[in-house]
């Protein structure tokens, strides 16, 4: 049994317990529901009716979730009936009255306890290949050009990439098969046939690997029928040869950050215990990380700890409603743009539009299935990422702006004193980059500047920064990275940079760089690290450029 199936085989076991917990505590609630309005008339105090309403309205909620739809319809009847009471100030009509403690007492009827397990479906789950999570990211190359081939592998290889090559479709589908990589560079013309023979051959090898790496398509021509074959058959990017490596390099980056190993944060609030710890298993089981609060009091300190993608907060608590909890946490910038999505089994439009004004940003109504639960989280999730990147991050690098790098820097100081790490900062520059943008124009200057970016982001590592800071100029944040480590690292970067070769027509040319590197010692703030590194930049341009200076 692999990991994937074990996982599922767990996740419905623990299902499976919550659905037998849910269905023993039933029996006890209903009864006790019972007897709280046994005897009672239409007269019946409003404080008893509005806690039986409550009740009500979780069991309309949770019943579907646990596998009892009948309840679940049959409390949401009766829950209208009696807020149509609460509602209005006149008396309760004896028939009505009669009719819905009927259907309460009937509540048990609809109780089908099963003996067979729930077994769970997989759910949909973002996943990453082993080499991508850790760092390493592998490349294979299927073209028929042996020459054309040999270039993009050595290309790509100066970026940091892995990069296995093969000449034909038939000698590739082993070696894809076998272990499969993050990326496929494929030409068309290695399947004879036209369009036709390559949709049923890419289609046959993700039947057998599926989606576990992402296809780029190489074509001689770009013709509408053979791009719209590109996505036919799942293709992530489409290029017409020839094409030049960084192009090819910057758009695998960018493929490999869309399914980064960083899982969407979600911050559940629901007193419903059962509920809210069903809703956990269901998005970690879909490769989430989920936590849960069963009372608003807790909200604010596990926003603070887990800094969600997602809040997803029940519309009825205790002491407060969803909307009022969300306007609260509204007064606080810090979230200001977190997506907060009201769950409630409240059916009523106009109520559900009364919420969202307060400050909710979408309401699913209960009971929620999981998939639904899933596909509802991450696309709010995917969303607030991405919003978050558009504010923070360079337009035409991808990186960090010249603000958010200076204040990753003071986080980084501020962790290197507490925890007595070491803390390195780059100061990177383009030599002579006026030459680039005089000689060869400006759309290529902002290829050269594209193409370091790239470089910077997939030779460092996972737990350092880099930002833009300004024009040709780039800032490194290295933590627990001595001075010693940093210059290698820098000079590594430095070298690869210099054989990269870009091309106009047949024209090309390269380009080198400069780097200052300092180091965080006792006292020094992120102003004055700023300073030195900056000095050290001044040195090794003035000692003759293509240095790393320390």
């Amino acid at each position: 049994m692999n990991e994937m199936d074990q996982k599922t085989v767990d996740f419905s076991a623990q299902l499976e317990a919550l659905r037998r917990e849910f269905a023993a505590q039933l029996v006890d609630t209903l009864d006790e529901l019972n007897r709280l309005m046994a005897g009672r008339g239409p007269e019946a105090p409003r404080e008893l009716l509005q806690q039986t309403c409550m009740r009500l309205h979780k069991l309309a909620g949770a019943g579907g979730t646990f596998g009892f739809p009948e309840l679940s319809a049959q409390a949401r009847k009766l829950e209208g009936m009696s807020k149509k009471w609460l509602d209005s100030a006149l008396p309760v009509p004896p028939d009505q009255w009669q009719t819905w403690l009927t259907g309460l007492r009937a509540l048990s009827l609809s109780i089908v306890v099963q003996d067979e397990p729930v077994v769970a479906k997989p759910l949909p789950v973002l996943t990453t290949s082993r080499s991508a999570v850790r760092g390493e990211v592998r490349v294979s190359m299927v073209h028929s050009d042996p020459v054309l081939s040999l270039a993009m592998c050595r290309g790509l290889g100066q970026f940091g990439y892995t990069v296995v090559s093969y000449p034909d479709w038939r000698s590739a589908q082993a070696g894809l098969l076998g272990d499969p990589p993050d990326i496929v560079l494929m030409e068309s013309a290695v399947i004879e046939g036209g369009s036709e023979s390559i949709r049923q051959a890419v289609e046959q090898w993700v039947d057998r690997m599926g989606r576990r790496a992402t296809l780029i398509l190489l074509a001689n021509h770009a013709e509408f029928t053979l791009q719209l074959l590109a996505a036919k058959v799942g293709a992530e990017a489409f290029f017409k040869l020839p094409v030049d490596v960084p192009t090819v390099a910057a758009r695998i980056e960018s493929l490999v950050l869309a399914r980064g190993p960083q899982p969407y944060r979600v911050l559940i609030v629901e007193d419903d215990e059962a509920l809210a710890e069903h809703y956990c298993l269901t998005l970690r089981a879909a490769g989430m990380l989920a936590e849960q609060v069963n009372h608003p009091y807790a909200v604010l300190p596990a926003l603070h700890k887990l800094r969600p993608d997602v809040l997803l907060m029940d519309l009825y608590m205790p002491e407060c409603t969803g909307e009022e909890l969300a306007r609260m946490i509204r007064y606080n910038g810090d979230w200001q743009s977190l997506p907060i999505v009201l769950v409630s089994a409240e059916s009523d439009l106009v109520r559900q539009m009364q919420a969202l004004r307060s400050g909710a940003d979408d309401f699913l109504v209960k009971p929620i299935s999981d998939g639904q639960l899933v596909v509802g989280v991450r696309v709010r999730a995917e969303r607030a990422r991405k919003m978050a990147e558009l504010m923070s991050q360079d337009s035409l690098t991808g990186l960090l702006k010249h603000a958010s790098i200076k204040e990753r820097l003071i986080q980084e100081v501020d962790r290197a004193r507490r925890n007595g790490k070491p803390l390195s900062i780059a100061m990177v520059d383009i030599d002579f980059f006026k030459r680039v943008n005089d000689n060869w124009g400006h759309p290529m200057g902002d290829q050269v500047i594209k193409t370091l970016g790239n470089l910077l982001r997939q030779r460092l590592r996972r737990q350092d920064s880099v930002g833009r800071y300004g024009g040709e100029e780039f800032l490194a944040v290295l933590p627990e990275c001595s001075e010693l480590d940093a210059a290698r690292l820098l000079d590594d970067i430095r070298r690869r940079f210099a054989d990269i070769e870009f091309r106009i027509g047949e024209n090309g040319f390269n380009v080198t760089l400069s780097a200052g590197i300092a180091v965080c010692t006792h006292g020094r703030d992120a102003h004055e690290l700023l300073v030195d590194a900056d000095q050290a930049l001044y040195h090794a341009k003035s000692g003759g450029r293509n240095l790393v200076y320390k």
